[in-house]
């Protein structure tokens, strides 16, 4: 009786260490918002950045920028996977980036990475920080 005890207790405990951690119930939109008067062009990057003054990747981080383009008054919404974002939050944490269009377009991305050229940056650490701004980000 005491190895049957045993045994259940292993099982229980394997199975209780073994679940993958519940996520976030949301399968919503996040909306990235341009108020201004030009286009504006976003990316997104999942790995910790340990320094505030880096953008992103060292080589340009789009094939098609205008893939990535919101026009001005405009509203871009991405679909939001909890599962997914359940992954990148046990990983780190996400930013958003949000470009002047004319800038991309004119001014070389080792400038624009190197300078810290951008319009505005916005860290998601933690589920609560997306709920914060009711998953919503605007510009300006």
């Amino acid at each position: 009786m005491k190895t049957f005890k045993i045994f259940l207790l292993v099982i229980t405990m394997i199975v209780m260490c073994g679940c993958p951690e519940e996520g976030p119930d949301y399968d919503g939109l996040l909306e990235i918002i341009n108020n201004s008067e030009n286009e504006i062009v976003w990316s997104f990057h999942s790995n910790r950045i340990e320094s505030d003054t880096s953008v992103l990747s060292e080589s340009f981080p789009w094939s098609n920028i205008n893939d990535f383009m919101i026009l001005p008054g405009e509203t871009f919404r991405q679909k939001l996977n909890s599962d997914g974002f359940v992954h990148i939050f046990k990983n780190g944490w996400f930013q958003y980036y949000l470009y002047s269009y004319d800038s991309v377009m004119i001014i070389p991305w080792e400038r624009i990475r190197d300078e810290n050229i951008i319009l505005k940056k916005v860290y998601f650490e933690i589920w609560e920080d997306l709920e914060a701004c009711d998953f919503t980000i605007t510009y300006p």
